[in-house]
This record gives structure tokens, C-alpha cells and sequence, in this order.
């Protein structure tokens, strides 16, 4: 599922965001994913930076879709949009 979220990204001309491969997680759609013998394995996290309210609606319509296709509650993405007051612009050095 992540390979597909970050091709979704790439699509969809997102250039900044971040990957974090393996993060332990409880959710009440799926069984819990704790890295331990009991419960097994990871999830994944990205976060998505985005000005634009419409590409990341477009974006979370995309997921939703995503989801009412999945085949079982392990194919689910969960996707959240907040709005941020305030940030640093980044320029690259020249």
C-alpha cells in the first residue's frame, strides 16, 4: 500500500512530503500492529506538506476512493488534513 500512496503522490505532482517505513499502530478497523509476537509487523506514515486546499482535497478524494475499493479492513488508508497557522518558507541555497 505505501508504494501506491507515494505513486498516488507522484501523480498527482506532490514534491513535499515524508516516508516513515515502520510505525507501530492500534486502529478500530484492523488489528493492531505492535512489532511483537503478539502482534506483528508495522504500518507505514506519510506526511503530506500542501498550500493548496484543493490538490489536498483532491488528494484525500483520492484515498476515499482508494478505501471503497479495498477488499479487507488491512487495505485501509487513514488520511488526515489539518490546517497550519503558521510556517518557515523554505528556499533553497543558491
Amino acid at each position: 500500500m505505501l508504494e501506491t500512496l507515494t505513486l498516488l503522490l507522484d501523480e498527482m505532482e506532490y514534491a513535499d512530503y515524508q516516508v516513515i517505513e515502520q510505525v507501530t499502530a492500534m486502529s478500530r478497523w484492523g488489528e493492531p500492529r505492535q512489532n511483537t509476537a503478539v502482534w506483528p509487523g508495522y504500518n507505514s506514515a506519510i506526511i503530506v506538506q500542501e498550500v493548496d486546499p484543493v490538490k489536498a482535497k483532491g488528494l484525500i478524494g483520492e484515498i476515499n476512493k482508494m478505501n471503497a475499493a479495498a477488499f479487507n479492513n488491512s487495505e485501509l488508508v487513514a488520511a488526515y488534513m489539518w490546517g497550519i497557522e503558521e510556517y518557515t518558507v523554505v528556499k533553497p541555497v543558491e
